[in-house]
């Protein structure tokens, strides 16, 4: 299944300490990875000078069967080790400067070289970046794209569910490893995903994530992917560095604007402020970008008062609406209509689909 040299690569990942960049530094002196195993006490003092004396002795002590149960028992859980030696690594990671040298893979495999979009975002998105991460992950999954995120809470979950609710396809990209996955809450996620289509980290099984490992894990899932999408994030979010590293690997970076007064969109808006190119306003943006057929029929969310064959409670609450979501309080207060017909109409509306209900008993057009 391995070749020898593969097989290294993977034994080296068995070592606490042993950074992708200690592994690039071995590689670039023993470019044929078997050497390596074969001249680790000849060439002890080269090895041990890469590595540090602690990993260097735990190399010493692991052999060849150990490396077998160690190969097997990856086998048994279903993880697949694609190196940079293997022919399914995709050539998009290997083109960056800090490529890992080894990922460990659950599920189809044949993703990493597909078409695809990051879409990354808050962990607390409000309704409306909710919504615009449900809208554009469908329409861009419809159209055969692989929709990449890091499992993370918040906008990453709703573009992975979304993705395998409408039948696409969707890769996570972990900052730790398969037996502790973080957030936990997100653990069924994350086995739908194994069934329907791909976990991937550059860390072993029982490794746990750190604060370190999350922009690890943000530049290989701009690097499998073709574009970066970000729909909502604060000034400080992590997303922002996955569009730094999709900017430095040269590939498509697209944003949609939020509420100038929206704390949780501050990062996302200076994107557009600083990229004015980037600026999305629907998925045929990003299609066009991308050269792929457009969404035949969108139908977009903007509903105009003008428009509204409703009568005139309606146009009052869908007026009220305009400016983004309000509470069924607010709502009320802002009419003026009694508390029986403003119920009676916001369920008449929901049933027809001018407007949703949100969590906390609010409600958007």
């Amino acid at each position: 299944m391995y070749s020898n040299n593969e097989k290294v690569l993977i034994w080296m990942s068995m070592f606490d300490g042993m950074t992708n960049t200690k592994a690039h530094k071995l590689l670039s002196f023993y470019p044929n990875p078997i050497d390596i195993f074969r001249k680790l006490i000849a060439d002890g003092s080269t090895i041990k000078k890469v590595v540090g004396e602690e990993v260097y002795f735990k190399m010493l002590n692991i052999d060849n069967n150990e490396i077998k149960n160690y190969i097997q028992n990856l086998r048994a859980r279903g993880i697949k080790c694609v190196t940079i030696l293997s022919e399914e690594y995709p050539e998009k990671l290997r083109e960056i400067p800090d490529a890992p040298y080894i990922l460990f893979c659950k599920g189809d495999v044949s993703l990493l070289s597909k078409r695809g979009i990051a879409i990354v975002g808050t962990r607390q998105p409000t309704a409306y970046a909710r919504g615009v991460t449900e809208e554009f992950a469908k329409a861009l999954a419809e159209k055969g794209l692989v929709i990449v995120s890091g499992l993370a809470s918040g906008v990453d979950k709703i573009s992975h569910e979304t993705a395998l609710k409408v039948g696409g396809k969707t890769i996570a990209v972990l900052a730790g490893g398969f037996n502790v996955i973080y957030p936990a809450m997100n653990t069924n996620l994350a086995k739908e995903i194994e069934e329907k289509g791909l976990l991937v980290t550059e860390y072993r099984p029982d490794v746990g994530a750190t604060k370190f490992s999350f922009p690890n894990r943000n530049r290989i899932i701009s690097a499998i992917s073709d574009a970066t999408l970000i729909t909502e994030a604060g000034e400080k979010s992590g997303a922002l560095h996955t569009k730094n590293f999709a900017i430095e690997q040269g590939k498509l970076v697209f944003a949609i604007p939020g509420n100038i007064n929206n704390v949780k969109a501050v990062g996302s808006n200076k994107i557009l402020k600083d990229m004015q190119g980037a600026m999305v306003l629907e998925p045929n943006d990003i299609l066009l970008q991308m050269h792929i057929p457009l969404v035949s029929v969108y139908e977009k969310k903007e509903v105009k008062i003008s428009q509204q064959q409703g009568d005139v409670s309606e146009t009052l609450i869908l007026k009220a609406l305009q400016d983004g979501e309000q509470t069924l309080e607010t709502l009320q207060e802002i009419t003026k209509l009694e508390t029986k017909t403003l119920n009676s109409c916001l369920t008449i509306m929901q049933i027809r689909g001018l407007i949703k209900k949100l969590p906390g008993n609010s409600y958007s057009i």
